[in-house]
């Protein structure tokens, strides 16, 4: 006889927390229903937006990971601006961009979704 304590996790169900936990999880290494492989750490790729050149290098997956974890708010909930933040410091590397670079050129949507797809997939 099994301890009463234990349960049979095969049978266990989840919980709406635990469900929104996993697809999140999932959705984190799963672009449009691919699995990719995590970019290694020196990785590089260079894109163009609105006419400027942006190398883009991966930070490896440890650091990707503080950098998720410093994008959070005291809550626990993503901060947008902590995300960018640290895009700005640790992923875009040629030319340095800051909050004031894209005040003054434009494409700072599309360098962020870029930076964000380059960590998450490696492409």
């Amino acid at each position: 006889m099994r301890p009463r304590n234990k349960r049979n996790r095969k049978n266990k169900k989840l919980n709406n927390q635990t469900k929104r936990s996993n697809k999140a999880a999932s959705l984190l290494f799963h672009y449009k229903g691919e699995i990719f492989k995590m970019a290694k750490i020196g990785t590089q790729k260079q894109v163009t937006v609105e006419g400027v050149d942006y190398t883009l290098q991966h930070p490896g997956n440890r650091e990707f990971t503080r950098i998720q974890d410093r994008a959070q708010t005291d809550q626990g909930t993503f901060s947008s601006e902590k995300w960018a933040d640290e895009i700005m410091k640790h992923v875009v590397v040629e030319p340095k961009v800051s909050w004031e670079y894209f005040d003054e050129h434009d494409g700072f949507d599309e360098v962020i979704k870029e930076a964000t797809t380059f960590l998450r997939t490696g492409k």
